[in-house]
């Protein structure tokens, strides 16, 4: 642990958590935009995917009267007569509603028909005229709105604009909030307003501003519960109705101030401290997708259509879900989603502080913290470790990191930023990946830069390759060993210097391992000039027996090679034995707990390790046993019979041949002399001495092959010819050297 925190990985890793924590203060509008795009999707997921099946239930009744297409059709084209929004209020108070709040404002004056029948018939007699203009306040429309309004709890909207010119009123401040000048604030400025005309203003309980307040990407998250209107605090259309509703003479904003700026806490009404951001703003808690609360046609309302138990001590927002009337937002919960139900969902919320999803103040030295603390653990957990390693810490740090803001969500209403959190995980374990990869990549070099000089390269890219690369645990099975050494290497390595020996022995070591290799045999160890190799481990090979005498062969032809070569430099020549055996072996790593190495045991290695050894007895290069001669015999090698022998420490006799070579490389007379010298070897074997020795003198003086062999039997031949052959002859020769 204390290496990896002075370790470069862990250093990497730590730069990189610096990176995404500075993220927060970058003041790139691109990556601002785009962080608050992709935590937005995140907190759309969450909500969906939290939000109840059974929609939350309140006392209080909040409804949607909504000036839809049905109501457009049935009373006209909107905007509607002032004196019909007067009927509308009257029937709903009529009914039993409480506050009504007006998604609507009203910025121009109503013509008022007198008038304009005035204004339009100046030739009328004055008597006349004014006799028609007593009738006007009769028909003004905004004035009956007004009366109506003054016997109501109405509230009504209106709409900041900084791209327009100020028109109509908005009430008396309702918000004590009072900042030293020099102080700065982050709650929006507005310099113009979309108020509503005097009269109708004046008669209203209050009025609240309609704006939305979209993130970046467009979508309406929060709410602005206050905007900052020429120095004085407004409050929303919802605050302004929940302040009406709760008979709250005032609202009150908390702030508090640090390094010449006033941070807004809260604001509070009544008995309700509802709290929020420096901004003003709260989470909407969304109570579901569109029409989650009762949506009522103004129509309906109109005709005398609606039962008044519905209305009856409900709050009612009024506002259009009709497409044609764009005031339709992009929430949440939906595209082309009410803008009068995002009021409703502020409302409740107000009245019912509870649901307010909250975001600590302190939420930025907390994603700090945990960005940290994060980083730190991730860099310390993942550095050296390989790729599946790194992704299990990473799938856990993610399920943690999202289970606990989950939790945090639906058990305390807490709303905490995870994209920077998953953006950092992400990129550390990107990182640590790409470094475990180099390291396994530079780790499969070493290790086959270290087996290279054992196993044939296209042998270790399988291994490397395989799902069962390195599992190189012990086992039994089938397989060829050879040994090869250098004969009467002590008297010759005499003629040397300690460098030319050095020189030699590299030489020699080098081609005869190329020959392994090519014939895809693994190296054991050199003891010496003794060269051990086998065949079938660690991967399969099907043609174990016929790769070994292939190999076998070769270096027979290559030392005759290096013969001449060594002659240029005045070295001696050299001979060397071969011995192969196939058959049953442990192969894997084996030794103690300080040192392994991956080898073969077995009787069959004993024997392949003596028929080296009576190479030189017999006078040939190569003997191989039974086993290996059945699987080669079949496949075009040519081979002759030596003997039938007994080793030291055996009971049990085996034949071994001498493999000669590839059948297409041989004429027919050696195939001939083949066959006389398996004539010859039964008619030893069954007791025919006479003609055993006949035999033999005449492939003795063929001279084809190497004739030792042929002294050997004659010399034995010459103590049995007198003899009858016993009862248990079988020919076998037991040696008593190893």
């Amino acid at each position: 642990m204390f290496k990896k925190l002075f370790s470069k990985d862990f250093f990497f890793g730590l730069l990189l958590t610096l990176f995404v924590v500075s993220l927060n203060y970058v003041n790139i509008n691109t990556i601002q935009q785009f962080m608050q795009r992709v935590e937005g999707m995140l907190y759309d997921i969450r909500l969906l995917a939290t939000l109840p099946e059974e929609k939350r239930q309140f006392d209080e009744q909040v409804i949607i009267i909504d000036i839809d297409e049905k109501s457009m059709r049935e009373q006209g084209r909107y905007p509607w007569s002032r004196s019909k929004v007067s009927d509308l209020v009257e029937k709903l108070m009529a009914a039993g509603v409480v506050t009504i709040g007006f998604d609507i404002f009203f910025a121009e004056e109503e013509r008022n028909p007198v008038q304009q029948i005035i204004t339009k018939n100046q030739q009328l007699s004055s008597n006349f005229l004014e006799k028609i203009e007593q009738l006007s306040p009769s028909v003004d429309a905004d004035k009956i709105l007004a009366k109506t309004l003054r016997d109501s709890e109405v509230v009504l909207g209106f709409l900041f604009d900084n791209t327009a010119k100020t028109t109509g009123v908005i009430p008396d401040p309702v918000i004590d909030w009072k900042i030293p000048v020099q102080q700065q604030s982050e709650i929006g400025v507005y310099f113009s307003v979309l108020g509503n005309i005097p009269v109708i203003q004046s008669a209203a309980s209050g009025a609240g501003f309609i704006n939305s307040v979209p993130d970046s990407d467009g979508f309406i998250r929060k709410a602005s519960l206050v905007l900052n209107y020429r120095g004085t605090l407004y409050p929303s259309l919802a605050l302004e109705v929940a302040r009406v509703y709760t008979l709250a003479d005032n609202i009150k904003a908390v702030s508090k101030s640090s390094h010449g700026i006033s941070w807004l806490q809260g604001i509070s009404f009544g008995n309700q401290l509802i709290p929020t951001n420096e901004k003003g703003q709260v989470i909407i808690p969304y109570k579901g997708e569109k029409y989650s609360f009762p949506y009522i046609s103004a129509t309906d309302v109109l005709n005398d259509r609606v039962d008044k138990d519905m209305l009856d001590g409900s709050i009612a927002f009024v506002g259009t879900s009709a497409v044609g009337l764009a005031d339709l937002r992009t929430t949440s919960v939906g595209v082309q989603y009410p803008g009068v139900e995002v009021h409703a969902n502020v409302f409740e919320s107000l009245i019912h502080p509870e649901i307010l999803p909250v975001e600590p103040d302190t939420t930025l030295a907390i994603i700090f913290s945990l960005l940290l603390i994060t980083g730190l653990t991730l860099s310390l957990t993942m550095a050296k470790q390989g790729p599946l390693v790194i992704l299990l810490i990473s799938l856990l740090s993610f399920s943690l990191h999202i289970g606990a803001n989950w939790y945090l969500w639906m058990a305390m209403n807490i709303s905490l930023p995870l994209f920077q959190i998953l953006l950092l995980i992400t990129f550390l374990t990107l990182y640590y990946s790409a470094i475990g990869f180099v390291n396994e990549s530079n780790k499969r070099k070493y290790i086959k830069s270290m087996f290279n000089q054992y196993v044939p390269p296209a042998y270790i890219d399988k291994l490397l390759h395989s799902a069962k690369g390195l599992e190189l645990k012990s086992e039994r099975r089938i397989m060829t060993v050879l040994f090869a050494d250098i004969r009467n290497f002590t008297s010759l390595s005499e003629q040397f210097t300690a460098e030319e020996l050095s020189d030699f022995m590299q030489q020699y070591l080098t081609e005869v391992t190329g020959i392994i290799f090519s014939n895809q045999g693994t190296i054991d160890k050199y003891v010496g000039d003794m060269v051990m190799a086998f065949w079938n481990a660690p991967l399969d090979d099907d043609k174990h027996a016929y790769n070994a005498v292939t190999t076998a062969l070769h270096m027979i032809n290559a030392t005759e090679r290096l013969t001449e070569e060594f002659k240029q430099r005045n070295w001696p020549e050299i001979k060397v034995g071969v011995g192969l055996s196939t058959g049953e072996m442990n192969v894997g790593d084996m030794g103690s707990t300080y040192r392994k190495a991956y080898t073969v045991l077995g009787d069959s290695v004993n024997l392949g390790s003596r028929l080296e050894s009576l190479t030189k007895y017999y006078g040939v290069d190569i003997l191989i046993n039974e086993q290996t001669y059945t699987e080669v015999c079949d496949v075009g090698i040519l081979c002759r019979k030596i003997d039938k022998i007994q080793v030291k420490g055996k009971n049990e006799a085996v034949n071994v041949y001498q493999p000669i070579g590839k059948e297409s490389e041989f004429d027919d007379a050696m195939k001939h002399y083949l066959c006389l010298h398996d004539k010859a070897m039964s008619r030893y074997l069954n007791g025919s001495w006479a003609e055993a020795i006949e035999l033999f003198e005449q492939l003795k003086a063929s001279s084809t092959l190497s004739t030792k062999i042929y002294d050997i039997y004659l010399s034995r031949l010459a103590s049995l010819k007198n003899t009858l052959p016993t009862e248990n002859w079988e020919g076998v020769f037991s040696h008593k050297e190893k």
